[in-house]
């Protein structure tokens, strides 16, 4: 008796199931046919926001202009295109502080004095390519910074708020 009792439960489960999907093929179909109608405003839509995600937001520049102006990202840019030099304040409270306020991941804080002496002996030509390449914890930064301002901002963390003086190299 319980071979057919587990016969019927199975044929009734298998209707069940094939009840549902019938049910869910039919629902879309029929959503389909009510909203599937073709709106080109709509598609004209999902094309501009595929493109915008599939372009890239900067490009290399090999001949040595100066990157142009994102409308944005600067309102203050000037006409000619080219973005204004942040002081060493700004790129450190936009790119540095992150990792060098808390000694995160054995950065050097700002203001730090016993860290930064540590490291000022390598003089600025090492500092620089040391933060626009990555060192040690640090990624590079060299994408977020220009060479001048991530002078700018080593000035700053280290003569200003430490009173040390990184040596020429």
């Amino acid at each position: 008796m319980s071979a057919e009792q587990d016969s019927v439960f199975v044929r009734n489960f298998a209707l069940v199931i094939a009840t549902l999907v019938g049910v869910t093929v039919l629902l879309i179909v029929i959503a389909n046919s009510v909203f599937g109608d073709e709106d080109s405003e709509r598609q004209a839509l999902a094309e501009e926001r595929a493109e915008q995600n599939l372009s890239p937001d900067f490009a290399v520049r090999l001949s040595g202009e100066p990157a142009p102006a994102i409308a944005s990202a600067d309102p203050g840019a000037d006409e000619g295109g080219a973005m204004e030099v942040r002081s060493g304040e700004q790129v450190t409270q936009a790119v540095c502080i992150a990792c060098h306020q808390g000694n995160f991941l054995n950065a050097p804080g700002v203001g730090d004095k016993a860290a930064w002496n540590e490291r000022i002996g390598k003089g600025w030509e090492t500092l620089t390519q040391n933060v626009a390449n990555g060192y040690g914890n640090m990624p590079a930064q060299g994408g977020a910074a220009s060479e001048e301002e991530i002078r700018a901002a080593i000035e700053w963390m280290v003569e200003s708020e430490t009173g040390l003086e990184v040596p020429e190299s």
